[in-house]
């Protein structure tokens, strides 16, 4: 059994486990965003962004940011992910007007809007930035799902739109593994091969 004192180096270590530098790009990432749902009471208290640690360490996301295109900021509080985790921040934590789910992390004067760009920051390190427009699968009422965590990010066919219901009947799948994940091999190559070509 751990004494308190042994829990408390465990943790610490933990926390400084992704390295002395911290995380490298692509530890964490934009994993799926909701920016137009349908079944909350208003349209921003119903936004969200889930991130997914597709690193092998425990990351301590004190003090990360995520950043959208209007300069607003997300400053996020002390929280230990564990590797393949997901964590989810939202405009609001009541479940009766958000469209039914329990974020991780409740934020304010952050919008999402259906075309927009979200950068995560861990200081000075950009850890992962999407930019959606027009051509990225981003339906009312839909989640935009990353198909796999693996693939290139700011990439539109690396995305598309939900289809299992949550909560009060928007489509998404806050804070559990994505409705339109892949993880085939001739998919990630052409969706590598793609990104290379552009």
């Amino acid at each position: 059994m751990l004494t308190v004192s042994a829990f408390i180096l465990l943790a610490a270590g933990i926390m400084t486990h992704a390295g002395m530098d911290g995380p490298e790009s692509g530890a964490v990432v934009f994993n799926e965003f909701m920016s137009h749902p349908l079944a909350s009471t208003t349209e921003t208290e119903g936004e969200w962004i889930e991130l997914y640690n597709k690193s092998g360490d425990w990351i301590n996301l004190s003090g990360w940011k995520i950043v959208n295109h209007s300069g607003e900021e997300i400053v996020l509080n002390s929280y230990l992910l564990p590797p393949e985790g997901f964590f989810v921040v939202g405009a609001s934590g009541d479940e009766s007007r958000n469209g039914g789910y329990t974020p991780d992390f409740v934020y304010c004067s952050f919008s999402i809007d259906d075309i927009d760009e979200l950068t995560l920051h861990c200081r000075t390190v950009v850890i992962d930035h999407i930019d959606f427009d027009g051509t990225w699968d981003v339906i009312p009422g839909h989640s935009c799902e990353r198909i796999n965590p693996g693939w290139v990010s700011n990439l539109a066919s690396s995305w598309a739109h939900a289809f299992l219901s949550f909560g009060d009947g928007d489509q998404g799948t806050p804070g559990f593994i994505n409705s339109v994940y892949q993880n085939s091999f001739a998919q990630n190559t052409w969706a590598f091969i793609k990104a290379f070509s552009q």
